[in-house]
């Protein structure tokens, strides 16, 4: 049974690209990469929150004006309509009112993004620097990363509203908008530390975001709706919020993945330019004999 596994263990570790996936398991275990997801996930939740206030004081706007751009929203987005309806119902608000809690919804945003920014960069640093290096300008930070998440929540609406309409080409359209999200992800990654390793270093991890965001909507239409649906019957409130804490760690452990992936394959790229360079030639005993 040893000999199989041994022999199982060989042939794995031939696998093109294991060596490389293997050292940035390695460098995301030294460096912690679950507790930073989870304490990015955190901050992401803290972000949600005065998110979901805004969303819903927009359903309630929107359910007077439209009642049929709520279906058309959950459709899109792959929430279901009781879902969307219970929200925009209960967030009527009059129009004193809802501009206040809109103000209100929108500097909470801000300043959760904030938060959220700077814990993106001490991933970063750390999986890059091996400490945590204080930057300012949190409030453009805080901006950019809003910018960003409301990139990806536009991709994700637009597949999920043609996948609705034309099924064919939904997939064409899920498959075309790993694009997109590619080149969101590296214009944030090369805003974000990264040593001195130039933007080409960079793609690897930019990749594995795509495709991971690419998953993480799928399984959102496919899961994720159903199982906020039916833990906020089962549970309540604290299902739906353990449902999203999970879901925004999946996020999270992709991000702070890629960071890592990135880290370890420069660093791997260094250690094979200094072993391919030729070796100093030692002095010889005659050369030696002549020196001072």
């Amino acid at each position: 049974m040893s000999a199989a596994v041994d022999r199982a263990g060989a042939v794995v570790a031939r696998t093109p690209g294991y060596a490389s996936a293997a050292a940035a398991v390695r460098r995301d275990q030294r460096f912690g990469g679950g507790l930073l997801a989870g304490a990015l996930a955190f901050r992401l939740f803290g972000a949600l929150l005065p998110l979901a206030l805004l969303v819903a004081v927009l359903l309630g706007y929107a359910e007077t004006v439209d009642r049929a751009g709520v279906a058309d929203a959950g459709e899109a987005v792959g929430i279901r309509e009781s879902v969307l309806q219970s929200v925009a119902e209960s967030s009527k608000l009059s129009a004193g009112t809802r501009w206040t809690v809109t103000a209100f919804a929108v500097i909470a945003l801000v300043w959760a993004a904030m938060t959220a920014a700077r814990a993106v960069r001490a991933a970063h640093s750390l999986a890059w620097e091996g400490r945590v290096v204080r930057r300012g300008r949190s409030l453009q930070a805080g901006l950019v990363l809003i910018a960003g998440a409301a990139g990806f929540a536009v991709i994700w609406a637009l597949v999920g509203w043609t996948r609705a309409r034309w099924p064919l080409a939904g997939v064409i359209a899920a498959w075309a908008a790993l694009v997109p999200f590619f080149s969101i992800w590296l214009g944030l990654a090369i805003l974000l530390p990264h040593g001195r390793a130039p933007r080409r270093a960079l793609v690897p991890g930019a990749i594995l975001v795509a495709v991971g965001m690419q998953l993480i909507h799928l399984g959102t239409v496919l899961f994720v709706a159903d199982r906020v649906e039916r833990a906020s019957d089962t549970y309540g409130s604290l299902g739906v919020a353990f449902t999203m804490l999970f879901w925004l760690y999946v996020v999270s452990r992709v991000v702070v993945g890629s960071a890592m992936l990135n880290a370890a394959l420069w660093e791997r790229s260094l250690r094979s330019r200094e072993e391919a360079l030729p070796a100093a030639p030692a002095p010889s005993a005659t050369a030696a004999s002549e020196l001072p």
